[in-house]
């Protein structure tokens, strides 16, 4: 097998092994087309599939990770990792040992993306308390694949067949997110997610304010900040209306009228998208030198171990980054 085609793997990272994420791989990649099964690597310690999800291991057939080869038909690569104790970690248990783990498993995934064994990572949760006390300095994936490639221009994109949502600033307080809120940074988003996503149909731009500010009764950033933003973005070529009242922008009738949405902070996009399309949506890190999908919920402690997990979002993101590599 030629390296040319092995460049259509993707790895996939198990996220924090405490959580969810050893359960939903095995249980997705069990549920690919078998021809498919074999171009994706699975990242993980041994022990983390053994002691969280035993059952769903058995419904899957791994073979030593080989760069240059493809596993035999039907079964998944494994690049076994050496991160954990022996033991492992407790199924539901915040785990500085499981954090570590974590960002083991997605520099080992960042790595072969680079090197071009792979074209890019699909990644399950991690617990971002995990991950700092561990020690690793970076709040979510999105901060550390950026940091971990040398990415300086970088978004966070949600996307189902419903609706794309970009956020202006990730996983900030509140406080520091209205901060962030900068004419600089509005137009590098936009001009990001100009050349990423060549879309057909306008960005819809949110404002900050209940109701885009009203005229400027609940703020003045819309005016000030925002509006500006935009205008400067237009005179670039880029398709961007706004400011959008964001409590009316993500209702059917008027989603339908663009191609993606430039929220203003995390939750102000996302609660919209997921309450949409929970289950049937990826989180895909725009600007980076390979493409990362990644499932739409969280490690959910409490049903951590216990088989209860739904494999389905991260199936849809096994399926979107084979779709983005297609394009």
């Amino acid at each position: 097998m030629s390296m040319e085609k092995n460049k259509l793997r993707f790895a996939i990272t198990v996220g924090d092994p405490a959580g969810v994420g050893p359960e939903v791989s095995l249980k997705a990649l069990a549920l690919v087309p078998p021809s498919r099964r074999r171009q994706l690597v699975l990242i993980a310690d041994r022990v983390a599939l053994t002691r969280t999800a035993p059952r769903f291991l058995r419904n899957v057939k791994l073979s030593p990770y080989d760069p240059l080869r493809l596993p035999p038909a039907g079964h998944a690569a494994f690049l076994e990792m050496r991160a954990l104790p022996a033991k492992g970690v407790a199924a539901g248990k915040i785990d500085r040992a499981a954090g570590r783990a974590a960002a083991a498993y997605i520099a080992a995934g960042v790595e072969l993306s680079l090197l071009g064994e792979v074209r890019g990572i699909i990644t399950a949760p991690i617990h971002k308390k995990a991950l700092a006390l561990a020690g690793i300095p970076f709040p979510g994936h999105t901060e550390m694949l950026a940091a971990l490639s040398s990415t300086n221009q970088y978004a966070m994109m949600l996307a189902s067949p419903a609706m794309k949502v970009v956020v202006l600033t990730t996983h900030l307080s509140l406080r520091d997110a209205i901060k962030g809120v900068t004419q600089k940074a509005i137009l590098e988003k936009l001009a990001l997610m100009h050349t990423s996503l060549r879309l057909k149909k306008p960005i819809g731009v949110c404002g900050l304010n209940p109701h885009a500010s009203d005229g400027g009764l609940f703020g003045d950033e819309e005016a000030r900040i925002i509006a500006p933003a935009i205008a400067a973005a237009r005179k670039a070529g880029i398709n961007a209306e706004g400011p959008l009242p964001a409590d009316t922008s993500f209702a059917p009738r008027v989603r339908d009228r663009y191609g993606a949405f430039l929220a203003m902070y995390h939750d102000q996009g996302l609660v919209a998208i997921k309450a949409v399309s929970f289950g049937e949506c990826a989180n895909i890190t725009l600007g980076l030198p390979f493409i990362r999908t990644s499932v739409d919920h969280g490690t959910a402690f409490d049903i951590a171990g216990k088989g209860k997990a739904d494999p389905s979002s991260m199936l849809f993101a096994i399926n979107c980054a084979f779709s983005l590599a297609r394009r």
